[in-house]
């Protein structure tokens, strides 16, 4: 379909108004890409859902992927130019990156009562690891100016081994579990808790509580090797509305005509209990209350506990302020995007 559009207009495009009409053509052929196309319709079926990035200080944590970022500038000394210039700059400019790295990674929450800062203020051996990890950071862009300065872009892991969060697990009493073999058997695979509309706020070690302060899942209940590869807690973020039976579990897995591949399992399994956060608890709001009856029912399923042990936990928020809508644009946004002049 997308053929016969750019014929038409291409045969109707004569002077200044024919190219203006071309470039509608271009940009329907590309909104007909993104709508109709296997790989646009797959990105529009995800859409729904995006990383939570959390700014903080000069940087940013990305709670999806569990790196956290922060930028420097550098401009090279007065009247040194050329390589050598832009050499001093980029130093300068890693050396302003790695101050506001450490800066963003003082202001994560470790649990729903404290951030790395004050561990650090009380630990001289997580301080000596953290700042270690920090200046270990891998550089993620250099973007030289016209005038000669230079930004750094920085990063470093929150999870992995031997990472940024690795000192913390002893201190949370996270220890190694015997887990069984994952079972074949049909049965929840994971967790999903809807925790938008409260104001939860995202942790590396968060606990979920029954509405009795019972802990249900916590630094207590989750095995180290996989709190250490992945993090106790995988968030994501969804607009209000959203219905997250289309996001996870069987729902999300309907091969559908235009996709030329099913998508790969989220981190919770095809087959996770989604349940309601009722509340936030804790001085950073980090911790999750959940009711009774959820509670009783996580306890009660022995194959979700072990799921649970190995951090097959996913807590969907609200979307951040500027951040996303949840939706494919209409065609006239779409057009506007792709052709500036086409809405006038």
């Amino acid at each position: 379909m997308i053929r016969p559009i750019l014929f038409s207009l291409h045969r109707l495009g004569v002077g200044s108004r024919g190219r203006t009409l071309k470039k509608w053509g271009a940009g329907l052929a590309l909104a007909g890409l993104c709508v109709s196309g296997a790989p646009g319709l797959a990105m529009a079926q995800a859409g729904t859902m995006e990383p939570l990035v959390e700014p903080i200080g000069s940087g940013s944590v990305n709670w999806s992927t569990g790196w956290v970022k922060a930028t420097g500038l550098g401009a090279p000394p007065p009247n040194i130019g050329g390589g050598a210039g832009r050499a001093m700059a980029e130093r300068a400019a890693f050396t302003v990156a790695l101050r506001n790295l450490l800066e963003t990674v003082k202001g994560i929450r470790v649990d729903s009562a404290t951030l790395v800062d004050n561990y650090m203020v009380q630990n001289d051996v997580i301080k000596t690891q953290v700042s270690g990890h920090v200046k270990g950071a891998q550089i993620a862009k250099t973007t030289p100016s016209p005038d000669g300065s230079v930004e750094v872009t920085v990063k470093v892991q929150m999870y992995g081994v031997d990472s940024l969060m690795t000192p913390f697990l002893p201190e949370k009493g996270i220890t190694s579990k015997d887990l069984p073999p994952e079972p074949a058997s049909e049965g929840y695979t994971g967790l999903v808790i809807d925790a938008r509309g409260v104001g939860v706020k995202p942790a590396c070690f968060p606990s979920v509580l029954d509405d009795k302060g019972e802990v249900v899942f916590g630094p207590q209940t989750v095995d180290r090797a996989a709190a250490e590869k992945e993090g106790m807690v995988h968030y994501m973020t969804a607009p209000k509305g959203a219905d997250l039976s289309s996001l996870f579990g069987e729902g999300a897995y309907v091969i559908r005509p235009v996709q030329t591949q099913p998508p790969a399992p989220p981190r919770v399994g095809r087959m996770p209990l989604k349940i309601k956060s009722g509340d936030k608890a804790g001085l950073l709001k980090a911790n999750i209350i959940i009711s009774s009856e959820d509670a009783k029912k996580i306890r009660n399923d022995s194959a979700l506990s072990v799921a649970l042990k190995r951090s097959k936990v996913t807590v969907v928020t609200d979307p951040l302020i500027g951040g996303m809508e949840g939706r494919l644009p209409g065609f006239e946004q779409l057009l506007t995007a792709v052709v500036p002049d086409a809405a006038h």
